[in-house]
């Protein structure tokens, strides 16, 4: 059947959202509902399940030795140490029970959410790490998140096979980096964003194959370049002397001056390459991508982020890769997955929905922690012709309520708001939260007034520290939290010519986030007026943006863009 686009109501937002002729097909396909959310809205739902970097210490409820976990000691929910959680000391087939059709069938899965235990942390194959979570395949890292396949690398968010790096995310392949965002194939590289095959330089922006410069933006395959000035070898060695870069104050007066040069440049409207038909932001070889935010190698997906490694024909996703495919407003679902309706966590599992961190798993239904089930349905083990039977009941009456595709209840979310990913996309008051109907978590994270280091007392040059850096308590100059900085973290400050960090690393983390934009599009025209562009005044041509219009940035159209870099 050939379908229109059509706009609908938000139920939540009260806003008019747009459904296209491509997701009624897609709809159809995985036989859902047409959503009731917009966009933003289901997001929003699915970012509500997902804390990713607020750490707790509390008790294993099966062993009893302290733990590290994202579950607060307050939830009301059994956490297990991931060794316990992994083992065969507990059986979540013992939590099951039958689908009662008098009740909702929401009300049933939230009530085994809550029972059946959770892993402290989400992870697998991991060696020497602490405080890592969604991380699997990774050596000697320290507080990683949303990563894999990495070693040494300390305070980061989302890197692929990167190594000895600090305070890095949305990396692919980099190395004795620092303070660096949407990096890729790069070695070196300091206060930079959106760089490919870039060496040992700093402060860079759109550049690339350039090496030993500073302060650039839109350069390619350039050498010993200032401000997009290029010296001599000698010349510049003296000039990046004098900017004393191994100071904090250098740093930090570079850093202004380096926002005022990189605004008179104009930036591409989206980080998008060697992609075809394509929307979004930070996308690299893809394929008829709609409103797709940091992807790789994927294709036919849309409004998703982290859709990555031949990921295919999935919609609404958090992070799905690995040659997933048709999988729906799902996050973390990844690994040789396939056919997915409304999963938190479900890895290497096909033909499940409506469940949460099921390993391995085939044809499963409302189901919570089961590792390698097969047709079960509230953790209750069916054969296969009473599943599908039970199955279709549950079908039926969600898509009678035209609720059949919409995510988990926020209802059902043991998360404060204030504690998941949602914070960052969608920033809330506690009140504005409460009002809206999402919980608060007021459990204290951090510790305040125990620093016992002023940064008065501290040298501006990291050549300078002559003091055991990891017995001292610093307090960060923006939040004013307390902080540490671990061994291995000075000793790479110390290797790469780094100042001691002011700021502490949520704070950081929070300044590389701010700085990517939000996973938004504004529909608007190129900038350009430049009439050697073979366009007469401004140019005409039109696309969709991350970038507001409210935003001073200078934006081109690709083809603008390329005559002025390339």
């Amino acid at each position: 059947m050939e379908h229109k686009s059509a706009n609908k109501i938000c139920q939540n937002c009260k806003k008019d959202f747009p459904i296209e002729s491509e997701d009624f097909k897609f709809y159809e396909k995985m036989g859902v509902n047409t959503p009731n959310l917009c966009r933003e809205c289901r997001a929003q739902l699915r970012h509500i399940f997902r804390n990713e970097r607020n750490f707790y210490k509390r008790h294993c409820d099966l062993c009893g030795e302290s733990i590290i976990t994202i579950w607060s000691s307050n939830k009301d929910t059994p956490v297990y140490c991931v060794p316990c959680w992994w083992s065969d000391k507990w059986d979540p087939m013992s939590f099951g029970f039958s689908y009662e059709g008098k009740r909702p069938f929401f009300e049933q899965i939230g009530e085994l959410y809550k029972k059946v235990p959770k892993p402290s942390l989400v992870g697998a194959r991991n060696i020497d790490c602490q405080y890592v979570n969604y991380v699997a395949d990774c050596k000697r890292c320290y507080m990683i998140v949303e990563s894999s396949n990495n070693e040494d690398c300390i305070h980061c968010y989302w890197i692929q096979k990167t190594k000895d790096c600090v305070d890095v995310s949305y990396t692919h392949q980099i190395e004795l980096s620092y303070e660096v965002d949407d990096c890729h194939d790069s070695y070196g590289l300091k206060y930079s964003r959106s760089c490919y095959n870039c060496t040992d330089s700093a402060f860079l922006l759109n550049c690339r194959g350039c090496t030993e410069c500073l302060g650039c933006v839109n350069l390619r395959n350039k050498t010993n370049c200032i401000f997009n000035i290029e010296y001599d070898r000698e010349e510049y060695k003296e000039k990046l002397e004098e900017f004393r870069l191994d100071t904090h104050t250098g740093v930090e007066n570079f850093r202004k001056e380096f926002e005022k040069f990189s605004r008179k440049f104009p930036r591409k409207y989206a980080e998008i390459y060697m992609s075809v038909n394509t929307t979004g932001n930070y996308e690299v070889n893809v394929k008829n991508n709609r409103a797709c935010f940091h992807s790789y190698d994927a294709e036919d997906c849309a409004y998703s982020c982290h859709v990555w490694r031949e990921a295919k024909d999935c919609m609404d996703c958090h992070t799905a890769g690995r040659t997933a495919e048709r999988i729906y407003n799902s996050t973390n679902t990844g690994i040789q997955v396939s056919n997915c309706i409304c999963c938190h966590n479900c890895w290497s599992s096909n033909f499940v929905e409506y469940s949460f961190i099921c390993p391995n798993g085939n044809h499963l239904f409302g189901c919570v922690a089961l590792k390698k089930g097969t047709h079960c349905i509230l953790n209750k083990q069916y054969d296969k012709e009473e599943y599908e039977k039970i199955k279709t009941k549950i079908v039926d009456e969600l898509k009678k309520e035209n609720k059949y595709g919409e995510f988990f209840p926020k209802e059902m979310t043991l998360f404060g708001y204030n504690e998941t990913t949602a914070i960052e996309e969608f920033p809330l008051s506690k009140e504005e939260s409460l009002k809206l109907g999402f919980k608060w978590e007021d459990t204290p994270r951090g510790i305040y007034g125990k620093e016992t280091k002023r940064w008065e007392e501290v040298p501006d040059s990291i050549k300078d520290v002559n003091f055991d850096v990891t017995a001292e308590i610093f307090v960060c100059t923006t939040c004013s939290k307390n902080y540490r900085i671990i061994q291995n973290e000075f000793l790479f400050y110390k290797k790469a010519n780094i100042p001691l960090p002011r700021t502490c690393p949520d704070c950081r983390h929070e300044r590389r986030m701010q700085s990517r934009g939000s996973n938004k599009l504004w529909r608007r025209q190129c900038m350009c007026q430049n009439e050697s562009h073979d366009h007469a005044e401004k140019c005409p041509s039109e696309f969709e943006t991350p970038y507001s219009p409210d935003l001073p940035d200078i934006i081109y159209c690709e083809r603008c863009y390329q005559q002025e870099v390339y």
